[in-house]
């Protein structure tokens, strides 16, 4: 019998290699198709912005397809702009994505220029965000449609949160719990069947559930059980906070730490503090939520969670950032296109990069800005140089602590960005990045 075989993404762990059998692939994408009929009768174009050698995309834009008649536009989407030409060229469109993706399209300034254009948004690879999903709707006049599944099982649920929160269990897919709620799947593609998956769930019904949570993200701390998962839940309860992740660090004694999406008043709080103090008021307000070992000691407030192609954090994302020599910037606005990044930024007074430059009047040095240019760049332009060379670069005025600036990043040609920051005083610097010819 013909196999396929898949890595998986190593969000919860280290990746692992799966062998999935052609035949279960097939039983998957038929139930696919007859699951959402609705979708395929009126045959759109599949364009999507991730990769078939992983399940999703293996199943979403290669298999399903091929099934329901429809075709594939084999370009891989990274932006607003190639999605857009693809749909004034298709004019009907199944866009099959990750919600990293429409959380960056969001900022994008002509992305509601598409509505009109999908017949469905398909979504997996993590959880879309009720904001994001409700943005997106509003914009689109389409509510993504949310997959739930895994390599090892392939799909077992969907939900349109327009509809509701619970999870709708596909037909052929049968579920249990053990008794701590984690989740059994039957199912006649699994891998193996049945097959225990990680995710706690609570089960409404023989074809809805709710999603609690993962089962494996419990570590050791100080000789004493943590639940990841109910860390993370409590800082999700504080208004400040938008998205969390909480792993343990690689110090030679384990500890926890929290890479940290806050909310607008968040936001509004650390720009005009240090992240010393918000840190402290995260510790006063969860005092009666967590026990004191179980409070992260390390917390990196971020503008995103990092994500690989298929849309995922990983373990090791999530640690690289929490170990990285300096603190991001406060993030008051984001707007990106392919061709222009424009930032609103704070860098507040306790950041490292200030400490020794210098004692009696920090500043912050000029390394620190282009370290922070290629940081957010690369976020934004998938082409910004590795190796560079800068040209016309200038430093006029000092950026100081807690001073709100603005950074601009404008391509100028292929390895070429030019850039400039600047506060309420004027220009602070400016220059060109060129990609360096060995």
């Amino acid at each position: 019998m013909a196999e396929v075989v898949f890595n998986t993404s190593g969000s919860t762990g280290d990746a692992k290699r799966i062998v999935r059998t052609e035949e279960s692939l097939s039983l998957d994408a038929s139930s696919i198709v007859a699951t959402f009929s609705d979708i395929w009768s009126s045959r759109p174009t599949v364009v999507a912005s991730v990769r078939p050698e992983h399940m999703y995309g293996a199943l979403w834009r290669v298999r399903v397809p091929a099934i329901a008649g429809s075709v594939v536009d084999p370009a891989i989407i990274t932006s607003v702009e190639e999605l857009s030409a693809k749909c004034l060229k298709y004019k009907k469109v199944v866009f099959v994505t990750t919600p990293s993706f429409l959380e960056k399209a969001l900022h994008h300034p002509d992305f509601e220029n598409l509505k009109g254009f999908f017949i469905a948004i398909i979504t997996s690879g993590s959880l879309l965000r009720s904001e994001t999903s409700s943005a997106v709707t509003q914009k689109l006049d389409c509510c993504p449609t949310e997959i739930f599944g895994s390599t090892e099982t392939g799909t077992v649920a969907y939900r349109r949160q327009n509809q509701g929160e619970l999870w709708n269990v596909v037909d052929n897919v049968k579920l249990s719990t053990l008794e701590d709620g984690q989740l059994i799947v039957d199912s006649s593609y699994a891998m193996e069947r049945p097959y225990i998956m990680g995710d706690i769930v609570r089960l409404e019904n023989s074809k809805t559930f709710s999603l609690i949570g993962r089962a494996n993200r419990r570590v050791k701390i100080l000789e004493r059980y943590v639940s990841l998962s109910e860390v993370e839940a409590a800082f999700l309860a504080h208004p400040f906070v938008s998205r969390v992740r909480v792993e343990t660090t690689l110090d030679a004694v384990p500890r926890l730490g929290a890479l940290i999406v806050l909310s607008e008043k968040g936001i509004e709080v650390l720009s005009k503090s240090t992240y010393a103090k918000l840190a402290s008021l995260f510790r006063r307000d969860l005092a009666d939520k967590m026990e004191s070992f179980k409070f992260p000691r390390r917390m990196r407030f971020v503008r995103q969670l990092p994500t690989n192609e298929q849309g995922k954090t990983t373990v090791q994302s999530v640690r690289s950032l929490l170990n990285n020599w300096s603190e991001e910037p406060v993030v008051l606005s984001w707007k990106a296109t392919a061709d222009e990044l424009t930032a609103r930024l704070v860098f507040p007074k306790d950041m490292k990069c200030f400490q020794g430059h210098f004692p009696s009047f920090p500043v912050l040095p000029g390394v620190a800005q282009l370290f922070f240019l290629r940081y957010f760049s690369t976020q934004v332009f998938a082409d910004f140089p590795e190796t560079v060379t800068y040209k016309r670069l200038k430093f006029q005025k000092v950026i100081l602590p807690s001073k709100e600036v603005t950074l601009v990043v404008a391509r100028k040609g292929e390895g070429s960005f030019g850039f400039s920051i600047s506060g309420e005083s004027g220009m602070c610097s400016s220059g060109i990045v060129e990609r360096s010819v060995l």
